[in-house]
């Protein structure tokens, strides 16, 4: 895809979502309605913050800061936005469901940030630990279930 493909795109994305999530702000009385109508409030504003920021950290990353290859600011952008997002609408279900406090907040701002340092390990190639094709070396042993079974093979040696 095009960087100019991508920017049309994203900024279509982010406005359709942004007129959704006023939609339904306006129109859906969050009292009255059933999970779906929850739902779709977080889908939306989930889909609008993730658009906008992608679009928003490009345009940083790319323009301010003069990275030479889009491709590397694209990548980064969107995962820093996929994680905002999560943390934005997380923030919000914990306030609607009378759960938000500094320790709540806490584990979810170190759990996005131990996602973000365990995405950013992955970014060189063969640096994921869940990419690796790591091949099992076995010593000719008989691996074993039980402790009996185990002492046995040792006694016969």
């Amino acid at each position: 895809m095009r960087l100019r493909h991508y920017l049309a795109s994203t900024s279509i994305a982010a406005l359709t979502a942004w007129l959704l999530w006023l939609f339904i702000l306006f129109r859906v009385d969050p009292f009255a309605t059933n999970w779906f109508g929850r739902a779709l409030f977080y889908l939306t504003l989930f889909t609008a913050i993730f658009s906008t920021m992608a679009l928003l950290g490009f345009v940083g990353r790319f323009s301010l800061v003069r990275q030479k290859l889009a491709r590397h600011a694209v990548v980064a952008a969107f995962r820093q936005s996929g994680l905002l997002a999560v943390g934005v609408v997380a923030t919000l279900w914990l306030l609607s469901r009378q759960l938000f406090s500094w320790f709540n907040v806490l584990i979810l701002a170190i759990g996005l940030a131990m996602l973000e340092f365990f995405l950013l390990s992955c970014r060189t190639e063969g640096g994921c630990p869940i990419a690796q094709n790591k091949e099992i070396k076995l010593d000719n042993q008989i691996i074993s279930s039980t402790f009996e079974e185990q002492s046995d093979i040792n006694d016969q040696e």
